[in-house]
């Protein structure tokens, strides 16, 4: 699979929201930060997972093995 701009940007924001709401929300407990780094993780896989590109076809293979 590979990433894109668009894949890289949601996983940045979705850790970065992620972050801002464990410092203004006081989470203490480990258990709590494991839950909130799911939580921010969660999104991004998602996205990468039903909005990855198409899989290559073969006249496009043929044409990157021509070049």
């Amino acid at each position: 699979m590979k990433t894109t701009s668009a894949n890289i940007a949601i996983a940045a924001l979705s850790m970065i929201t992620a972050g801002a709401f464990g410092l203004l929300a006081p989470v203490t407990t480990p258990s709590g930060w494991f839950m909130l780094t799911a939580a921010a993780t969660a999104p991004s896989l998602v996205f990468m997972h039903y909005f990855k590109r198409p899989a290559e076809t073969i006249s496009e293979s043929i044409r990157e093995a021509i070049r």
